[in-house]
């Protein structure tokens, strides 16, 4: 199996969402048709819908065990037993037959073979595999000055989001400065008239809300308040 496919459900889920949306503006460039873009449309949405339904099952497992225990053993400051709440699921969307992954895959390999599926589309795709067969473990941020404002760049290689840092000469801190979904970013958000600095940048991926992997390099851009 090509390393392209997450090997964890929530992950892929959000794999197969990113390709679903993002292959809507090269159906014609790649040879899709509609039925292929609403196949993936379907498979995308009843994976999440698994997905979601499997966490709330976790969640209610572990509810009910605490209850079991409390039942079974007491509490001192528990003197009337309350069930957790039965879970309740969104409504099924669209049923998908069986093998979601290969049929994904599958697209997938129809991409690549095409000849006007470059590596920035399967970046964009989140299908692009490395000739050495490398994971991204860190975001491959670049920055470059774009009219005056730091413009940032970079492939999201099949993750969701990317939380953005930023140090203006005070250092990083704790809270991301933006959390993008798309690249390029454009920071206009430049110093007072007249003052001249230098802005810092680092990123890393984000899975279901936790920064995963690592940093990436730091890059930078001098700017000028205006």
């Amino acid at each position: 199996m090509a390393y392209f496919v997450e090997e964890n459900n929530g992950v892929f889920s959000l794999q197969l969402i990113i390709f679903s949306e993002e292959l809507a503006d090269f159906l014609a460039l790649l040879g899709f048709d509609a039925a292929e873009e609403t196949e993936a449309v379907n498979d995308a949405a009843f994976m999440a819908w698994l997905v979601k339904c499997a966490a709330i099952s976790a969640k209610y497992k572990l509810a009910w065990t605490a209850f079991l225990d409390l039942a079974r053993t007491g509490s001192a400051t528990v003197l009337v037993l309350t069930p957790p709440e039965v879970p309740v699921f969104d409504p099924m969307p669209t049923l998908v037959l069986p093998g979601i992954q290969k049929r994904f895959t599958q697209k997938a390999a129809k991409a690549k073979a095409n000849p006007n599926c470059s590596e920035n589309i399967q970046k964009t795709l989140g299908i692009f595999t490395t000739p050495d067969g490398s994971v991204h473990l860190a975001p491959d941020l670049t920055a470059k000055e774009d009219a005056g404002y730091p413009q940032l760049y970079f492939h999201k290689y099949g993750y969701a989001t990317v939380n953005i840092y930023r140090n203006t000469g005070t250092g990083y801190g704790s809270t991301p400065f933006k959390t993008l979904t798309k690249s390029p970013y454009l920071d206009t958000d430049l110093p007072a008239i007249g003052v001249s600095g230098q802005y810092k940048y680092k990123a890393i991926y984000v899975v279901n809300d936790v920064e995963t992997g690592n940093f990436s390099a730091e890059v930078s851009v001098n700017v000028m308040g205006r």
